[in-house]
């Protein structure tokens, strides 16, 4: 079988510019069709990564030959001999982790935005050379990609099965590298840290090899042959994006865990290291839910049109659930630090009004239309697949293991998925996790399935807590931001002189006529300056009339507010100690480890 034959060089780190050169056998006097992805799989919203190309050209048996775009990602020529070879250009300046990015201190990329494929031919093997930058002699490759002639820092000639396997494989390039290595099950694992730290690199490898435990635990087996983090070290970054064998983090420098002990009294890991553990358990989790129990919608896609389908709750939502619920099983977190996040997104879920415009399955399927394009009037129009995704999950799960008396949770069902499409690699139909629930626990799901995804009413995760020994309150919160959206129905940002960032829906300023991006000046005559929009809307009673100056562009305008009465509510939980004691052993069934059924 011909192979696709890629050469990756950074000729131009200073303009950000990679070469990318395609060379394959075609049949003589055939036209091709070049085709480059237009989204990447686990990001769902069409990308165009073809905006960033510069040059193509092409030439067959050292003849050019023309190229000649077909539409915005695709492009036709015909090679007069036996040979093709394409040779692109592309701008690589992009920081995220989901396209490709060049300087004179390191390189990322994936293929999805870098490598054309002769439509037809994906499943081809591919051979990818990578040449060390120009002008630049101190760098080493990390990639996943399996190595087939590689010299000492990783440059060379790699392989992988076929373009799908391909375009799962990211690289980086640059020199402040270093690898934090643990194995879990046998299984070599790394931490790569791209950039400059301080971090406690021994601490880091023991938590993370106790929560990849805590997730293999899950579906106990492990079906990589190695698998990378890579951590992109910025000032204040936080991301990631999940594949096959590794997953790509944008971390911030001051997430990752210190080398000073802490003081006595202080909490062993900082808020900010919790987060970025929740993180790598989410995409880790990952290894299996996305990348091998895989959405039928996404492995019959070519990825270049939208996959729409209505359960990516039950890829990223249960694996939101799975993140958090990773760190408590595998003691990095107590139960109630676990209560306290829960509690956390359900106050955020419950501040978003969108939660009764859209419903789950709706924001799963808009996922491609609005999710990723957020805008002034989101937190109005949108509910999160992945914070109710997780809620969701939440409440089957616990109503699975009480009303089946114990003989089984969510993890049995994901275990099962595992066996019955991840393990051969067979996609998921739509509804699938929901169909094997009912079909393994033997009870009627459909009301509670359709209630609960397909209107608008809340996740039933509060419903079920009492029987774990847990009790849910709800009350006006105090902080500022909670008493500014109750009163107002405004979410400020964080400058000297308030800009409106949200109009929530139902609201008083909405009522009032106050706008995004209006700049608040004054209350009743009294300078508004940071925090003293709280501290003076705390002074007035229920029910006052007040006068707002603001701005909207150049103009000062005067808007009357009739102030509602509460602050947002929030959320908070608390372990019982009065709750009988199977609701405890209840709790530590779910919470300290992985079911195992009766």
């Amino acid at each position: 079988m011909p192979t696709l034959d890629y050469i990756v060089t950074p000729v131009a780190a200073g303009a950000h510019r990679l070469r990318v050169v395609l060379e394959t056998a075609v049949e003589a006097g055939a036209p091709v069709e070049l085709v480059l992805p237009s989204w990447i799989p686990g990001s769902y919203v069409i990308r165009d990564f073809a905006r960033h190309l510069l040059s193509i050209a092409a030439e067959s048996d050292g003849e050019p030959i023309d190229v000649v775009s077909l539409d915005r990602q695709r492009w036709g020529c015909t090679p007069g001999g036996e040979r093709l070879r394409v040779v692109c250009e592309f701008y690589a300046r992009d920081e995220s982790v989901r396209a490709a990015f060049l300087d004179d201190t390191r390189a990322f990329f994936n293929f999805t935005s870098l490598a054309l494929r002769p439509a037809g031919r994906e499943r081809d093997g591919c051979r990818v050379t990578l040449e060390a930058p120009v002008g630049i002699d101190d760098w080493q490759v990390i990639t996943t990609l399996a190595g087939e002639d590689i010299d000492s820092r990783g440059f060379g000639v790699y392989t992988a099965d076929d373009y799908w396997a391909l375009i799962d494989q990211p690289v980086a390039m640059g020199t402040a590298v270093e690898y934090v290595r643990f194995a879990v099950r046998g299984v070599p694992h790394a931490f790569v840290l791209l950039g400059s730290h301080d971090a406690d690199t021994q601490r880091l490898a023991a938590d993370l090899g106790q929560v990849c435990e805590a997730q293999a635990a899950v579906f106990d087996e492990l079906p990589a042959r190695e698998y990378l983090f890579f951590a992109q070290i910025t000032a204040n970054g936080f991301g990631g994006l999940e594949h096959r064998e590794s997953s790509v983090l944008q971390v911030a420098r001051n997430a990752l865990p210190a080398r000073i002990e802490p003081q006595p009294g202080q909490a062993t890991r900082s808020s900010a290291y919790e987060t970025l553990l929740g993180l790598c358990s989410h995409e880790y989790f990952h290894l299996w839910n996305v990348k091998r129990i895989r959405p039928a919608a996404v492995a019959a896609s070519d990825l270049q049109s939208e996959a729409y389908f209505r359960d990516l709750w039950a890829y990223e939502g249960v694996t939101s659930y799975y993140d958090d619920l990773g760190l408590v099983r595998a003691g990095l977190i107590s139960e109630q630090g676990y209560l306290d996040r829960l509690a956390t997104l359900a106050t955020r879920i419950d501040r978003t009004p969108g939660r009764h415009r859209q419903s789950l399955a709706q924001s799963s399927f808009d996922a491609w239309l609005k999710f990723y394009r957020p805008d002034e009037n989101t937190p109005n129009a949108v509910v999160s697949y992945y914070g109710k995704g997780a809620q969701f999950a939440l409440g089957l799960d616990l109503k699975l293991r009480v009303e089946t008396d114990g003989a089984l949770a969510l993890d049995d069902v994901m275990r099962e998925l595992w066996q019955r499409h991840g393990r051969h690699d067979a996609p998921v139909p739509e509804h699938g996790l929901a169909t094997l629930a009912a079909e393994l626990s033997g009870l009627d799901l459909s009301d509670f399935v359709d209630a609960h995804l397909e209107t608008t009413i809340d996740a039933p995760w509060a419903d079920w807590l009492r029987y774990f020994g847990i009790e849910a309150l709800f009350a006006p919160a105090s902080d500022d931001a909670a008493l500014i959206q109750g009163r107002l129905g405004l979410r400020v940002g964080s400058e000297a002189q308030p800009r409106v960032a949200h109009v929530f829906d139902a609201g008083v300023a909405q009522a009032a006529g106050l706008s995004p991006q209006d700049r608040l000046v004054a209350l009743d005559g009294v300078e508004v300056v940071g925090a003293t929009l709280a501290e003076r809307l705390r002074r007035y009673p229920a029910g006052a009339v007040v006068r707002m100056h603001l701005l909207r562009g150049d103009e000062l305008l005067l808007r009357e507010v009739t102030l509602a009465a509460d602050a947002a509510g929030e959320w908070k939980l608390r372990i019982d100690s009065q709750a009988d004691p199977d609701a405890h052993a209840r709790r530590a069934n779910w919470l300290q480890g992985v079911h195992a059924a009766a």
